[in-house]
């Protein structure tokens, strides 16, 4: 696995690397007037064969080019192994030594070629020329080095921050599917629950008078398109292309103490103790009708014949207390299935809200759904 920010192998750098160091080659060969200089424009070509392999054994290859270059002399040589290996190492150490080793194998030859002729000076000029163009190729290889991390980390953030916000996007649409199927349930199992309930009503009593059967059949026809219509407004929201649309619909209090009432309608024997004086916040109530949706219709499912009640109690700046609760019924069995999100959904509604739910038996011999939401104090 390459380390961040490395340096990456492109054709055209190769070519250049040949094309520079073999320029300087056809210089040497056409100036040479020893057979040393032809030695020297050898080796310069064959140390220019073995930079191409420096992006796998740039560690030990190219100090090693460097030391042999003190036999070549060749200025391209030096200036490109100092920067090549200034910008792959990450120690600014060995950087530092690799550049006294490129310092070293440049002023033996400028040592060597300087006759007694050449003064003291031309000498120190020369090897400070060496240290200017080595300190300049390194410099050069750790700013492109420094660069070159920089953009990668960039990259890599950019990256991370695209997948994240991927991943966000994906659970916002889970959390919407979520909440869409909710709503659905929450509509679907409760309104269909009374349709199934007043149709075997029919079926069983066929002695009915017209008006009452004419009675139950509106009631019917009411309920089925209340819940074709709710559900169409939740399915609105799956074709919306704005902003989060709210979902409809979106009950009141007054909402809650109907529900009751239409439990009656469909037959079932159900009491409302409403204990609640003050007006009731709009989400609130939506989290209470929820809660007492569920509840009835658990009981038109599982508990038709058996008494119920529905107690709300509860005021301003303490809680909102919510029981739905039921006989246990003996024997009783339903042709309705069960979602099994429900209670799951409702307390999911609770918990959002700040409260706790619990659901169960209860030692008196009923089936209790209990919840209790903190009730703000309204400014």
């Amino acid at each position: 696995m390459e380390e961040l920010g490395a340096p990456v192998r492109r054709i055209w750098q190769e070519v250049l690397v040949l094309a520079v160091v073999g320029i300087e080659v056809v210089l040497l060969v056409l100036t040479a007037t020893s057979p040393g200089e032809w030695w020297r424009a050898g080796l310069a070509a064959l140390l220019a064969g073995a930079l191409m392999f420096r992006h796998r054994h740039w560690p030990w290859l190219l100090p090693l080019v460097l030391a042999l270059n003190s036999l070549s002399w060749s200025l391209a040589i030096l200036i490109i192994v100092t920067y090549a290996y200034a910008t792959r190492s990450s120690s600014r150490l060995r950087t530092f030594l690799v550049s006294v080793l490129a310092v070293a194998s440049g002023a033996v030859p400028v040592a060597a070629l300087q006759g007694p002729a050449i003064s003291t000076t031309g000498t120190v000029m020369g090897l400070v020329l060496t240290v200017l163009v080595v300190a300049a190729a390194a410099a050069t290889g750790m700013y492109t080095s420094t660069r070159r991390m920089l953009l990668a980390q960039l990259h890599k953030r950019a990256e991370q921050a695209e997948t994240g916000q991927a991943a966000a996007e994906e659970q916002a649409r889970r959390a919407e599917r979520t909440r869409i199927a909710r709503e659905m349930h929450d509509i679907v199992a409760h309104k269909i629950s009374l349709v199934a309930l007043q149709a075997g009503a029919l079926e069983v009593n066929s002695d009915l008078e017209r008006a009452q059967v004419e009675q139950s059949a509106a009631l019917i026809r009411q309920t089925a398109t209340t819940a074709l219509s709710e559900l169409r407004e939740v399915l609105g929201v799956l074709r919306s292309d704005g902003e989060e649309a709210p979902l409809m619909p979106q009950p009141t209090w007054e909402d809650v103490r109907r529900l009751v009432e239409t439990s009656k309608d469909a037959g079932i024997t159900v009491d409302l103790f409403d204990f609640i004086d003050d007006p009731v916040p709009d989400p609130l109530a939506r989290t209470a009708y929820r809660v007492v949706q569920e509840g009835l219709t658990n009981i038109h499912k599982h508990a038709l014949h058996t008494k119920a009640r529905v107690a709300l109690i509860g005021e301003p700046g303490t809680e909102l207390i919510i029981e739905v609760s039921n006989v246990l019924p003996k024997g009783f069995t339903t042709d309705l299935p069960g979602a099994r999100m429900g209670l799951s959904g409702i307390e999911t509604r609770v918990a959002h809200a700040g409260g706790t739910i619990t659901s169960g038996p209860t030692d008196d011999g009923r089936f209790e759904v209990r919840a209790v939401i903190p009730w703000p104090t309204t400014t």
